[in-house]
């Protein structure tokens, strides 16, 4: 188990900026956002591609994963999603993912990131939803294969796919292909009234990256700093230890209103506090 450090925190601020304070707090790798500043596809030059990829060698991190769920380059929040009503929209998302699966391969990312697919709208039903949804992840997954991209979907409350079984169900849906797997938010299994370790279990085959936070007690969905919250982040990492995943555990925190320094420094201290996160010059 690795740890890594989402770049979504730093949306205020450049990309180089982001790698220069993770590095410095001892997090192996990032995440990069696939929006605006940070590795919006639309804006990566290769000349660009090169002089992030020279200034991750230089600080000794690797990129773990591109995250393509939110982007307010395309829209607001969790729009377009592949459930949108109009085609237009939906074909703004899909056109989107597979840029990003293309930088992805461009830049030895392993994986990308998306939604688990949307609200459902007002006039879709569930099954319509379900079934536009493997649809599109059907017009997805060929170039992800081509380019040795997995595609990871993070379910998440309120969408179409919020629980383990559902995950599990819609994987089965592609007879559980090795480049679509699941991008295992703790905080979000919380939020949709699921015991986080009981997902862990039933899901820990088929995930491909890890995602943590803290959540309030009222298990409103909203992201706080680790051990300010009301989730047993150290019984799950344990339990993932068990399990003997060698993947990657990225921290994603949301305070764009502070300051991303300390914010990342109190994580980085919470996870060395609780014998997880090894100072990098003792690995």
């Amino acid at each position: 188990m690795k740890f890594a450090y989402s770049t979504v925190l730093f949306r205020l601020r450049s990309i180089l900026e982001a790698i220069e304070i993770i590095a410095r707090n001892g997090f192996s790798a990032v995440e990069l956002l696939a929006d605006r500043p940070h590795a919006f596809p639309e804006d990566i030059s290769a000349a660009e591609s090169a002089r992030l990829m020279e200034c991750l060698v230089q600080k000794r991190l690797r990129v773990c994963n591109l995250s393509a769920c939110s982007v307010t380059a395309l829209g607001a929040k969790d729009h377009p999603s592949w459930l949108e009503e109009d085609w237009v929209q939906r074909e703004t998302r899909i056109r989107y993912t597979l840029d990003c699966i293309r930088l992805s391969a461009a830049m030895g990312i392993p994986s990308v990131s998306t939604l688990a697919a949307g609200t459902i709208p007002s006039t879709m039903n569930r099954t319509d939803a379900w079934r536009l949804f493997v649809a599109n992840m059907q017009r997805t997954l060929p170039l992800a294969r081509k380019l040795g991209v997995k595609v990871l979907i993070q379910p998440q409350p309120e969408m179409l796919l919020e629980r383990s079984e559902e995950m599990l169900s819609f994987l089965g849906e592609f007879e559980m292909d090795p480049f679509m797997q699941v991008d295992f938010n703790l905080g979000h299994f919380y939020c949709a009234d699921e015991d986080p370790i009981e997902a862990w279990e039933r899901l820990k085959a088929h995930v491909g990256i890890i995602h943590i936070e803290d959540i309030p007690a009222d298990r409103k969905h909203r992201h706080v700093q680790l051990g300010e919250g009301s989730l047993d982040i150290q019984g799950f990492l344990r339990q993932v230890q068990k399990a003997e995943y060698g993947g990657y555990v990225v921290v994603r925190l949301d305070a764009y209103d502070q300051n991303p320094e300390d914010i990342v420094q109190t994580s980085a201290e919470y996870l060395k506090r609780t014998g997880f996160l090894a100072n990098r010059a003792d690995v």
